[in-house]
């Protein structure tokens, strides 16, 4: 009979880098913005992400794009029961909005950090 268990040897923890921590601060953002948002480890770390950042920002406003279509649609049905779902666009707009400001923001931070 064939022995199938496994036991695995303990594995070796990986060295941890120490984390980095903001230092550079965008003047025309809070502080506080930064609470939770990924301090880079090096200028290429800071251009990725902030690449990133700006992919969001040109996604969310095609997003925003797709839902003003369809809130003219329903605003030129002039029907009232689409009161309900004209309103979840507009929420949905709205949040879109924040957090294409987030990003925005998030990317902001990263270019101040690539200055030096």
């Amino acid at each position: 009979m064939l022995n199938n268990s496994t036991k695995s040897a303990p594995k070796e923890s990986l060295p941890q880098m120490p984390e980095a921590t903001w230092t550079i601060f965008h003047p025309s953002l809070q502080k506080s913005f930064y609470a939770n948002l990924d301090a880079p480890t090096s200028t290429n770390d800071a251009q990725v992400k902030q690449t990133c950042h700006n992919h969001a920002v040109d996604d969310i406003s095609l997003q925003i794009d797709v839902v003003e279509a369809e809130l003219q649609l329903e605003k030129d049905q002039q029907v009232p029961y689409n009161d309900g779902k004209m309103q979840h666009l507009q929420e949905r707009r709205i949040k879109l909005i924040n957090a294409k400001r987030y990003h925005k923001n998030a990317s902001n931070a990263y270019w101040y950090f690539i200055q030096g």
